[in-house]
C-alpha cells in the first residue's frame, strides 16, 4: 500500500488530467458487501478530493469510470501494470 500512496492518480492519468490533490489508497469493491473491501493487494491510487471521495469519483456518481469505460478491476489492473512496469 506504500507505493500505491507515492503513485499519481490512476483515473487523472488515464483521463490525462492534472492531479490537484494528495493520493488517497482505494480499497477496490467490486463482489463485496457494502461493509466489506477488498485486501491491501487489490488498492488503487486516486485522488482524494475528485476520483475518490469527489461528485464524480468511485465514492459518487462514477462518472469518471464511465467515461473511461472501465470498471474498478480495470483500475486495479492499469494500476498493477504501472507497478510491475516502473519495477522492471
Amino acid at each position: 500500500m506504500g507505493r500505491i500512496a507515492k503513485m499519481a492518480c490512476i483515473c487523472c492519468t488515464l483521463l490525462d488530467r492534472q492531479q490537484q490533490s494528495k493520493t488517497d489508497v482505494h480499497h477496490a469493491r467490486v463482489g463485496h458487501g457494502g461493509a466489506q473491501r477488498a485486501g491491501d493487494f487489490c488498492t488503487i491510487p486516486l485522488c482524494h478530493d475528485d476520483c475518490h471521495q469527489g461528485r464524480n469519483g468511485v465514492h459518487g456518481d462514477q462518472t469518471y469510470l464511465r467515461i473511461l469505460k472501465m470498471t474498478q478491476m480495470d483500475l486495479l489492473n492499469a494500476t498493477l501494470e504501472r507497478l510491475y512496469g516502473e519495477s522492471r
